[in-house]
């Protein structure tokens, strides 16, 4: 594609080849996402194996559509839906921000991976609590 047309794309729009590498973007892309060489730096981890499916399909074959959590210029991840059409090697990547908690997916995998993180914060909190309470206590006697 021209990249004087690439550049005039309302939505972030990347060219990447099949290892992540950004060849191409739309200027829209830099209100959104910090400079990056690699489509891998702003993707969440958690939706590294969404991506990987998006970027193992070949040439000619349909739309793929997956919503990533994608890094944006201000540091916070976003939900944002992503769709990905292969050509002549080149995967042309299209990125909208999903406004509506609905629109993600939402997996029990996640869900679970986020409680048990939970659960290790808490548990870190109660030691030092403890341990503040015993030091508390023994400066009363």
């Amino acid at each position: 594609m021209d990249t004087s047309i690439t550049n005039c794309i309302p939505v972030p729009y990347f060219q990447i080849n099949q290892k992540g590498t950004i060849l191409n973007y739309s200027n829209t892309t830099h209100s959104y996402f910090p400079p990056t060489s690699n489509i891998w730096d702003i993707i969440h981890k958690e939706d590294r194996d969404k991506a990987i499916l998006m970027l193992s399909q070949g040439d000619n074959s349909y739309p793929v559509t997956k919503h990533l959590g994608l890094q944006t210029s201000n540091k916070i991840f976003i939900n944002f839906k992503c769709t990905i059409q292969w050509k002549d090697g080149i995967g042309h990547l299209v990125c909208t921000e999903v406004n509506s908690i609905k629109d993600r997916t939402i997996t029990p995998f996640s869900v679970q991976k986020t409680l048990i993180n939970t659960q290790k914060r808490l548990d870190e909190s109660k030691k030092r609590l403890n341990n503040v309470a015993k030091v508390i206590s023994i400066k009363k006697h």
